[in-house]
């Protein structure tokens, strides 16, 4: 590649596999019709973008015309390498009763190396951030198919299912320790922040909380600590709220044909995970949203939780205030991060198809050995959320 400094242009990314179908080694048998053992190991690189090797300064004018410079606000390195990822897959895939019904089974383990990272500095410095090689996130899951030909027909009706459900572990096992980094902010808005966090998951979600009360001998443990107006407080800012990856995905397919028509839908599943509503945020704030009514009215209530007294106790709190103040009471721009932080698990028809295979008698008259026609609907239905 010619992206990478000149020593560092060419790099080697192999891969290897092999398979044992052990069932050739077998005497027929009416249970087990195909056996197979299989593992792989692959590596895959990747360089930079163009144009992101040496240090350049821009030439422009401002906006009376006059011939200005300066320099990138990204110090690049000229030795940085390519990334690389690592995996590793082991699996089998079985066929049971002349191939009526089937599973597959995979482990995998993936690293990814040598991330071309842009980390932040010092603005005194005269770069606000420059590009390094670290990092390592591993990520380990599992697969399961089952696959089956429910009905079989070849002149009447068929059902095909297949059911896949798998799960993902992920881990940054280290990010830039030579450089002290050891978070690395991935996207984010106000007091809202996904963080890469070394030793924990890709994809934590960080946030503001409400105040609370956190001597755990104290009856009042975990309630919340309120105005002298009975208004909740800000708490910590930078919280561990969850993380955006789901625990555990699943895939349902079913297909049901009768002669040359065929139906067939998706039903898949995601399971675990959280997210941030900004748009629940700002129906909150706007007081469209249904949280902010309760019987159809706005009526004045009182916020359970503590108020602080000078002497360090606490008293229950008596204050009434309006839903207007509840829900505008709201640190930076986006709230209290936790109120607005939900589940993230959904359930839903992803694809419906209906298809039609033209007779061959007549799709031969125009030279075409086969032919269908249909139509396909994405994201039919919101069956759970």
């Amino acid at each position: 590649t010619s992206t990478l400094a000149k020593q560092n242009r060419s790099f080697l990314y192999p891969s290897v596999s092999a398979s044992f179908v052990f069932t050739e080694l077998m005497n027929n048998t009416d249970i087990l019709s195909y056996g197979k053992l299989r593992a792989s190991f692959a590596s895959v690189g990747n360089d930079l973008s163009p144009y992101q090797l040496y240090n350049t300064f821009w030439i422009g004018k401002d906006p009376n015309g006059v011939t200005n410079a300066g320099r990138n606000t990204t110090l690049y390195n000229d030795n940085v390498v390519n990334e690389l990822i690592k995996s590793i897959e082991v699996g089998t895939e079985l066929r049971f009763l002349n191939n009526r019904f089937g599973l597959d089974f995979t482990f995998y383990k993936t690293n990814a190396i040598n991330q071309l990272m842009a980390i932040p500095l010092d603005p005194l410095s005269g770069y606000e951030r420059k590009i390094i090689n670290a990092g390592n996130i591993q990520n380990t899951g599992v697969e399961l198919v089952l696959s089956g030909s429910i009905l079989r027909s070849t002149s009447g009706l068929n059902w095909d299912m297949l059911f896949n459900i798998s799960n993902n572990k992920n881990k940054i096992v280290e990010l830039a320790p030579d450089e002290k980094v050891t978070q690395y902010g991935l996207g984010g808005f106000d007091n809202v922040q996904v963080l890469a966090v070394e030793g924990e998951s890709y994809g934590d979600i960080y946030g503001s909380t409400y105040k609370r009360v956190e001597d755990k001998s104290s009856p009042y443990y975990n309630q919340l600590i309120l105005t002298g107006d009975g208004l909740p407080q800000l708490g910590e800012q930078k919280a561990y709220l969850g993380n955006q990856q789901a625990n555990v995905l699943l895939g349902w397919t079913n297909t049901v044909s009768y002669k040359n028509l065929a139906l067939s839908f998706l039903i898949d599943g995601r399971f675990g995970g959280q997210i941030f509503s900004g748009t629940r945020f700002a129906m909150q704030f706007a007081g469209t949203g249904a949280e902010t009514v309760t019987n159809g009215e706005r009526a004045k209530y009182v916020l359970g939780g503590v108020i602080e007294k000078e002497d360090g106790t606490y008293q229950v709190n008596t204050k009434e205030i309006t839903p207007q103040q509840y829900w505008r009471t709201v640190p930076g721009n986006l709230g209290f991060t936790e109120r607005n932080i939900y589940d993230a698990t959904n359930v839903r028809l992803r694809n419906v198809q209906l298809n039609y295979t033209l007779p061959s008698s007549l799709t031969r008259k125009v030279g075409i050995q086969n032919a269908k026609v249909g139509f396909s609907v994405n994201n039919v239905w919101m069956l759970k959320s």
